[in-house]
């Protein structure tokens, strides 16, 4: 997958964010952790735009266990949406 512009960071956070069921989603480990990978598949331009959600580790707490979890379902889509399409034959 090719670097991912700030636009497009933008708009999976947007799309994220705009899908909490809680508050709490936004210091949630499900949400932060694609924070965190959307900041390896960018450029310095969405440095920026993705500083504003990361908190210090102490303010993180752990999956609350929703179901369903926006962020979580998010987060596992991109990761799939990343990996190379695969046919596999039996």
């Amino acid at each position: 997958m090719t670097e991912l512009s700030i636009l497009q960071v933008g708009a999976i956070l947007d799309e994220t964010t705009q899908s909490f069921p809680h508050a709490a989603c936004l210091t949630c480990e499900c949400f932060l952790g694609l924070v965190a990978q959307l900041g390896s598949d960018s450029g310095a331009d969405s440095q920026r735009l993705l500083e504003q959600y990361r908190l210090e580790h102490r303010e993180i707490h752990a999956c609350l266990g929703c179901e369903p979890c926006p962020p979580g379902n998010r987060f596992a889509r991109y990761i799939q949406q990343k990996q190379p399409k695969k046919l596999i034959t039996v």
